[in-house]
């Protein structure tokens, strides 16, 4: 590492304590944020930049950093910002994942045609025009899924699965940014990793539910597989034969999604080059006392990180999250069950909120079990429970209306 380090970082997460994650270097970051963070008083720089993902400020401030002082490292948590990243790190001649690898993980058709050449894909197109999208449905056969290339959480996604949905989506404002694939039967599971020079973090977990079901209201979660689990090794194998098609930086954080069809086929759904949103990085210390961003971010700045586990978990863990519901509600207490490790509800969540993504919450909760059955048995059942003590503010205000004053 070098004898002054000096670090750009474009951060997301809202949470991320940067002089606890990397104390031997906070006087030498200079975080552009895109959420408030605390605990920013020892940084070197830091700033609050509204919209940052979508603005470029942060890019335009860096860049005139370095004028005055070269930066030794370039850093990001968020997908959105991995390719204006790598661009600046290939101008300053400075480590790191290079433009061509960003984009192959951020462009989910390049993606496809490179993950093509080691395992098996959807069929997929990009759209250029209305009639491409015609001209594959004719092909393939419904349903087909739409969605952008380079976005993320399950937004903007459409699923089309019959001429009436085509019409539909015919009056939408056409978009230039889309593609289309043919749609894959079979639960979804997820594999997140940490990999690095002599390290290598690697968990299996699978989806409660569809992650497009959360815009039909059905709530999301996610149950992790023991590490000894004949498929969890499995899906590491398949995760492992993605990469081989990749270029890919020394140290990295990866999020793959991968369909397991009734024919008993993995078939590659994405795979992204960042750590996996929603609650897996909790989940993930709480199983493994791994935490992802940290092992990352450490190893990307040249620091020493914690081996990982080398010994099977005693429990693993999973979560569910209650969706914002259309109309004004008021999260239950603590579920009232052992085996919850965490309950947290969302008091920034507008009355009457709707998804917007993938990850749009209420309130989540987390749990415990000795395997997978065990911890979804008990999640279904604190599902149930806080769907049920859901309290109803439109009626309590109507009640409390009807309801004479006493005297």
């Amino acid at each position: 590492m070098s004898d002054s380090p000096n670090i750009a970082v474009i951060n997301y997460g809202p949470r991320h304590d940067y002089a606890a994650m990397l104390p031997e270097l906070a006087d030498r970051l200079q975080v552009f944020s895109h959420h408030e963070l605390k605990n920013t008083e020892g940084l070197a720089h830091y700033e609050y930049v509204e919209n940052c993902e979508s603005v470029p400020y942060a890019e335009w401030m860096i860049r005139r950093l370095a004028r005055e002082k070269p930066f030794t490292h370039l850093i990001t948590d968020n997908e959105y910002d991995l390719e204006r990243a790598a661009r600046m790190r290939e101008d300053f001649g400075i480590p790191g994942q290079s433009a061509a690898s960003a984009t192959s993980f951020r462009d989910k058709v390049v993606m496809k045609e490179v993950a093509g050449r080691t395992v098996r894909t959807a069929r997929f197109a990009r759209l250029e025009t209305f009639v491409d999208l015609t001209d594959f449905i004719e092909e393939c056969a419904y349903p087909v899924v739409v969605k952008p290339v380079k976005q993320g959480g399950s937004r903007d996604i459409c699923v089309l699965g019959s001429e009436e949905d085509l019409r539909a989506f015919s009056r939408r404002a056409w978009r230039e940014d889309l593609m289309v694939e043919e749609f894959i039967e079979g639960p979804m599971y997820h594999v997140d990793a940490v990999l690095g020079e002599g390290y290598r973090f690697v968990a299996a977990s699978r989806y409660l539910r569809s992650c497009l079901g959360v815009f039909s209201g059905e709530n999301s979660g996610s149950v992790q597989l023991r590490p000894e689990d004949p498929f969890a090794r499995r899906l590491e194998d398949f995760f492992d034969r993605v990469l081989e098609a990749f270029e890919t930086p020394d140290v990295s954080a990866y999020h793959l999604e991968v369909f397991h069809t009734p024919d008993d086929e993995l078939v590659l759904c994405e795979i992204a080059s960042r750590v996996g949103g929603d609650r897996i990085p909790a989940l993930t210390r709480a199983t493994y006392g791994v935490d992802l961003h940290t092992a990352v971010m450490r190893q990307l700045c040249g620091l020493p990180v914690d081996p990982p586990p080398s010994t099977p978990p005693a429990e693993v863990h999973g979560s569910v999250s209650v969706l914002p519901q259309g109309r004004p509600v008021r999260a239950p207490g603590r579920p009232p069950f052992p085996w919850v490790r965490h309950y947290e509800v969302n008091e920034e969540l507008a009355p009457g909120a709707v998804t917007q993504h993938s990850a749009s919450y209420l309130c989540f909760v987390i749990v415990r079990g000795a395997d997978t059955a065990e911890v979804e048995r008990r999640l279904l059942t604190t599902e149930a429970w806080l769907m049920e003590n859901l309290e109803d503010l439109e009626n309590l205000e109507e009640t409390l209306e009807e309801t004479p004053a006493s005297h």
